[in-house]
């Protein structure tokens, strides 16, 4: 994710909490999609798509940030 703007996100990283936050949020909530779906850890399909919902949402905020990181 993200891969074309890597530098401006290691420089988000170090200097904007917020986008660190966000960034280790979707991270968290990535890797629980992603054991929800290997079968590993059991989830409703409601819930499963509540948490995908909530995912894209801080991919937004993610990519907002990244539109315009000077402020």
């Amino acid at each position: 994710m993200f891969e074309q703007q890597q530098a401006t996100v290691n420089q988000l990283l170090q200097s904007n909490a917020r986008f660190r936050h966000l960034w280790d949020k979707h991270a968290a909530l990535n890797a629980r999609v992603d054991r929800v779906v290997s079968g590993d850890l059991p989830m409703e399909q409601i819930e499963l798509e509540n948490l995908k919902k909530e995912k894209l949402h801080v991919a937004d905020q993610l990519h907002a940030i990244l539109q315009h990181p000077e402020e």
